[in-house]
């Protein structure tokens, strides 16, 4: 799937980092994709921290013998946020986009982004998202070869939508609270409607973009270690401190995730809780109704785990690692702003720590 260059395209440049670890399949599925969408206009910034750094290196580079130019590839340590900086850094063009490794670009989502960037002349916006697409580009997984979803793959992405729908009814995320809570803080510019442009509570990691000066004086918090989950959620609330956040919603990419677990099941419903709770601190005033909100929120995850906590080891695992990290909220929510960090390190270890014990003694 080539992108259309008779198309009227923007003028403003681009520089795309994509953050990947073992997924070579991936990057020679995604890496043409944006480099259609790309052309001329900037640098693929490829930052690996695969065990086999080697073998992404040859893969990027049978991609640019193919035809897919202005692509590098730098090694980098494991971790997304560091992975994320890293390629920052080395990020010349105005604006940089930072989809994930198996973020799929319908054609003309670059563009879709670029011009809002070009419209917005006063430097109101910040940073920009396109919209989700559920469904793929039409052709292009049909020659996926490796990288392919299974069908429990297919059916945990659409519950996971059912799921997030449920939730933004009946158990309102502290993040929507916040995020709307900064909606009103700024005027959308006048063209905004007219191009479909709205804002966002914030912007999902596989299909985010910022200007390059504003994500430089933010960049991604690297205490928030490995997975990182929830850390684009955090350089969102960063960007609303001063500029707006919107979406795109005329360009689309579909998020085509790449099949295995990350992390094993303490440390991922540990995180659930403590990062959600870490990021509001991070950014929402003390008593505000996102802070106020996290209890419940908690509260309703750990149920949610508790009922499907009887279908494996890893479910229990998660469900334990969650039950854990509520006790932490409150400690998390009265802590002065100098001392979040620490707090939420020490939580951490100690959802972590005794996880390990316990998996020690069984």
């Amino acid at each position: 799937m080539g992108r259309d260059r008779s198309r009227p395209v923007t003028a403003m440049n681009a520089d795309i980092v994509i953050a990947t670890r073992n997924r070579r399949a991936a990057l020679e599925l995604t890496v043409p994709l944006w480099h259609d969408e790309l052309g001329n206009r900037g640098r693929i910034i490829v930052v690996d921290s695969s065990d086999d750094h080697a073998s992404v290196v040859a893969g990027v580079g049978a991609l640019a013998e193919r035809g897919v130019g202005r692509c590098e590839v730098v090694r980098g340590l494991a971790g997304l946020t560091k992975q994320r900086n890293l390629g920052l850094s080395l990020v010349t063009a105005p604006v940089v986009i930072f989809p994930d490794d198996d973020s799929v670009p319908f054609p003309g989502a670059l563009d879709a982004v670029l011009k809002v960037y070009e419209l917005d002349t006063d430097g109101r916006i910040g940073a920009v998202c396109t919209a989700e697409s559920p469904v793929p580009p039409k052709g292009v997984l049909g020659s996926a070869g490796a990288y392919r979803m299974g069908p429990g793959d297919k059916i945990k992405q659409r519950v996971a939508h059912a799921r997030a729908r449920l939730e933004r009814r009946w158990a309102p995320d502290p993040f929507i609270l916040h995020g709307r809570s900064r909606w009103s803080r700024f005027q959308m510019p006048a063209w905004a409607a007219e191009e479909d442009v709205v804002p966002v509570e914030w912007m999902t990691g596989f299909r985010m973009s910022f200007r390059t000066e504003v994500i430089r004086r933010i960049r991604f918090n690297e205490s928030m270690s490995q997975y990182a989950l929830f850390e684009d959620v955090d350089a969102s609330f960063g960007v609303w401190r001063t500029h707006l956040v919107v979406g795109a919603r005329r360009g689309r990419i579909y998020h085509h995730r790449f099949p295995g677990a990350r992390g094993d099941g303490v440390r991922m419903g540990a995180t659930q809780v403590l990062n959600r709770a870490y990021v509001v601190c991070r950014h929402a005033e003390p008593g505000s109704e996102a802070c106020r909100g996290l209890q419940a929120y908690g509260r309703y995850k750990v149920a949610q785990y508790a009922a499907g906590a009887w279908k494996s080891a890893h479910n229990r695992a998660r469900l334990r690692g969650a039950v854990r990290a509520q006790g932490w909220v409150s400690t998390l929510v009265d802590a002065k702003p100098e001392e979040l960090d620490g707090v939420y390190a020490r939580a951490m270890e100690a959802c972590l720590r005794a996880g390990a014990a316990r998996a020690g003694s069984t």
